[in-house]
């Protein structure tokens, strides 16, 4: 033991005497000159450093303080890499060939700015200076050796990296709290990457290809690579690479496999925020990714130049598009020559299906994808209601054909025994036809058929998105049952209640009204152009998707309308037709016809914005509407349903809702035989004693009918009558059109047990907020009648109202049950 202790004694007291001669004999200035050159020779960059040392024990190694390491031009201001601290040891086998070879090289607290210019100098390349030649001078009598320098390995700790990338368009920054980086001079380096952007974690670890990448070389990559971003958990989103690159500087000849499972494609936005990602969730499997151009003919990397020879992929949901959203949707494809197939689930204004479809092959599929559909593909998907899967029952499709860039033809066959539609519904519905669209961008709808217990028609339309954008078509309804659709008039309970008090309607054909304002594109005005309260509307590029308010403006469309039979309040008509022209802003309803119940539909409609500002002419000898109807574009209060008859003639003029109404010109009688009305609704305007005797729910309307002279925005109704149970009602008065006030002078008269009573109301407010109050006399006195006769007044106010054409007569009075009508008024039967 003593010999062993005086052995070491000696050892440790050599070892310090090396350390302190070689501390004494070592140039530090030679060293760090030696260092600075040969980054110069390599690089072709400066490296600077305020303090160079030097270390022998335990083993040799380097440190520099307060490090710059230039950008391109060498402009010492703005260096590509700055750190406080760089610490490294020093191999020493390499050294027998004068290289020295840095290893664990330690940057500490500094920061790194990578930025390529717009015409793709970036300052990652380094360029080696060239050899100088002899210049025939006296060679020294020592001539001085070089040395190469390489890192081995490196550490990175609370570094900050920044990019600035303006020839691809990226960029962004991120501080990396701690990194390893290992076999720097190997073929295959390995990384160990922990870092911030912002407050999300990511961390990137695996192998890459050499590094001398970076030094002009353009030797094959091969990676393997790992990301996880978010704190670890179940929602931690990863993401792995296996594949190679064969030439890395021009991204050409890459293949791989690439696997991962996000939580959200927005997680991405975390590390760039710009990236714009759809909310997709969910999304994650497997595909097998090649370069499907390696030769260079398409000049950059996009999606074209993408292929896949497998894939299995799967998202949870995705963003509606169009108001249909997909969710549980599944693409498989196990080879090139395997079909692809398509598993999803659709939701939208229709009940939920499951979509089951192939797409080709792999291979013909991306054929398709990389000519941009040049090469069409066969396509064959299956529908079916997704709470109905496995029965024969349900809403069900087959679509199939081929689909492509210069021509695309689907054949649909589908059906369901119900398929709802708003609050109505179709009953043993089956549509088939034919979808086509050639190189022209012609888009045809083929024998589109449908058949339902309540409508059976068959279109057959074309559609041309040209410059001057074309719809020509013919639509044939063999029968078409309106009483059976009358929810598809009646405004939804939910939005009954929310309504607001003062309606805010759209204006009339919106897209025709909106004039057409300059945008940059144009080259003559600017959006700081528009007046104020305006809305610059862009123009529409001549090749760009289908646009309706273009249509509107620029187009041209015509349709046939045609129902050989339709039954409207228990009646039926026969022989309905129209015509519906659009000519650059000229829309014409015209060729209105049909006959039924006693009487002879026609009418017309024009509506002119090709002139300013836009007209209006509406002539109706006469014509038939769903009073819901009416009522929901009018906004107003729900008050009959049933089939108005309009007749009249009006004209107006104006760019918006309010103008047509206040220039409103012309008369206008409605109708109405059959039928109900609500007393709800109608008993403000009748005053708290008639109100008080009418029953509750609604009431069989005998007759109704109202005339009104429309001028200045007013409505001078000289015509107001209507028989309903035990109420009658007639009068005249006002109607302000452009602030909705009342004026309205009312006899309404209350029938009960063969008797009655009556007494004049006035009504005043808005048609929101009618205030109903009796009204004197010309002698200044109220009065009641009680008893009397009671005419009918049907055949005149139904003849008034109609401008004396022909129409339904009113149907007889039932037989009175005094009784009953006794117990009615007095509120004891409902």
């Amino acid at each position: 033991m003593r010999r062993l202790a005086a052995v070491l004694i000696v050892l440790l007291v050599l070892a310090t005497g090396l350390a302190v001669s070689a501390d004494f004999l070592i140039d530090r200035s030679d060293l760090k000159s030696d260092v600075i050159a040969a980054v110069k020779r390599q690089t072709g960059r400066d490296l600077a450093m305020a303090r160079f040392s030097v270390g022998i024990l335990p083993w040799p190694s380097v440190s520099a303080h307060e490090v710059a390491f230039s950008d391109i031009g060498g402009e010492p201001n703005v260096p590509m890499l700055q750190a406080r601290d760089i610490r490294a040891s020093i191999a020493l086998i390499p050294l027998l060939w004068r290289e020295i070879r840095l290893e664990n090289v330690t940057l500490q607290r500094g920061a790194v700015m990578l930025h390529r210019d717009e015409a793709g100098q970036a300052n990652w390349d380094f360029h080696a200076q060239p050899t100088e030649k002899g210049t025939g001078q006296a060679e020294p009598s020592h001539p001085a050796a070089r040395w190469s320098l390489k890192i081995g390995s490196a550490k990175l700790d609370r570094m900050a990296f920044s990019l600035d990338d303006r020839f691809a368009h990226h960029g962004g920054s991120v501080s990396i709290d701690h990194a390893e980086f290992d076999g720097l001079a190997s073929s295959a380096p390995y990384l160990d990457i922990h870092g911030m952007r912002g407050e999300t974690p990511f961390r990137v670890n695996g192998h890459i290809g050499p590094l001398s990448l970076f030094q002009g070389a353009n030797p094959p990559w091969a990676l393997s690579l790992g990301a996880t971003l978010g704190k670890e958990g179940k929602q931690q989103d990863w993401l792995n690479f296996d594949g190679q690159v064969s030439d890395m500087r021009h991204m050409r000849g890459f293949s791989g496999v690439l696997r991962g499972e996000m939580a959200s494609l927005k997680d991405i936005e975390t590390l760039f925020p710009n990236a714009n990602m759809p909310s997709v969730t969910g999304f994650g499997g497997e595909i097998g990714v090649f370069d499907a151009d390696p030769q260079g003919k398409t000049p950059k990397l996009d999606l074209s130049r993408l292929g896949v020879n497998h894939l299995h992929l799967h998202l949870d949901s995705a963003p509606s598009w169009h108001g249909v959203s997909v969710s549980a949707l599944h693409a498989d494809a196990e080879t090139l020559s395997s079909a692809l197939t398509v598993t999803a689930t659709l939701r939208g204004p229709m009940p939920a299906l499951a979509v089951q479809g192939a797409f080709g092959t792999l291979a013909q599929a991306g054929t398709s994808w990389q000519t941009a559909l040049e090469t069409p593909l066969a396509v064959s998907v299956d529908l079916r209601e997704a709470a109905r899967l496995g029965k024969t029952e349900g809403l069900h499709g087959h679509i199939s054909g081929l689909i492509g860039a210069s021509e695309t033809a689907l054949s649909l066959d589908g059906g369901a025994d119900t398929l709802p539609v708003r609050q109505s519904a179709l009953h043993e519905v089956t549509l088939k036809g034919g979808f086509e669209r050639d190189g022209s961008g012609k888009i045809s709808f083929k024998a589109l058929t449908l058949n339902s217990h309540e409508a059976a028609a068959v279109l057959d339309a074309t559609a041309q998105n040209a410059a001057q954008p074309e719809i020509e078509g013919k639509l044939h309804f063999q029968h078409l049952d309106l009483d059976a659709l009358a929810a598809l008039w009646t405004k939804p309970k939910a939005e009954q209640a929310t309504a607001p008090a003062v309606p805010a309607l759209p204006n009339p054909v919106a897209s025709l009204t909106a004039p057409h304002q300059a945008t940059p594109s144009d080259g003559n005005a600017s959006p700081a152009d528009v007046p104020a309260g305006q809305v610059a509307h862009p123009a529409v590029p001549v090749n760009g998707g289908f646009s309706w308010s273009r249509l509107a403006s620029q187009g041209r469309a015509n349709l046939d309308i045609a129902a050989d039979t339709v039954r409207f309040n228990a009646a039926d008509y026969t022989g309905i037709s129209a015509q519906a022209r659009l000519e650059t802003g000229r829309l014409t309803l015209d060729s209105v016809k049909g006959s039924g119940n006693g009487m002879t539909l026609s009418g017309k409609a024009v509506y002119d914005v090709s002139v300013k500002p836009a007209s209006l002419t509406l002539s109706l000898t006469s014509f038939l509407f769903p009073a819901t109807l009416a009522q929901n574009l009018l906004a107003m209060p729900g008050f009959f349903r049933g089939p108005l008859m309009l007749v009249g003639q009006l004209e107006a003029r104006g760019d918006t809702r309010e103008a047509l109404i206040a220039s409103l010109n012309g008369h206008l009688g409605l109708s109405m035989v059959g039928g109900s009305i609500a007393t709800g609704p109608l008993g403000p305007y009748l005053g708290d004693s008639a109100r008080a005797l009418l029953p509750h729910g609604d009431l069989s309307v005998r007759c109704l009918g109202l005339h009104a002279s429309f001028t200045d925005g007013h409505a001078q109704f000289d015509t107001l009558g209507m028989e309903a149970g035990a109420l009658s009602l007639s009068g005249h008065g006002n109607y302000g059109l452009v602030d909705r006030t009342l004026d309205l002078h009312l006899l309404p008269r209350i029938g009960i047990a063969g008797t009655g009573a009556s007494t004049p109301v006035l009504v005043t407010g808005t048609l929101e907020a009618p205030k109903a109050q009796q009204e004197a006399s010309s002698g200044g006195r109220f009065e009641v009648t009680i008893g009397g006769s009671e005419p009918d007044t049907c055949p005149a106010v139904l003849e008034a109202a109609r401008e004396n054409l022909p129409g339904e007569a009113a149907p007889e009075r039932k037989k009175h049950n005094k009784a009953a009508e006794l117990l009615h008024g007095l509120g004891l039967l409902h």
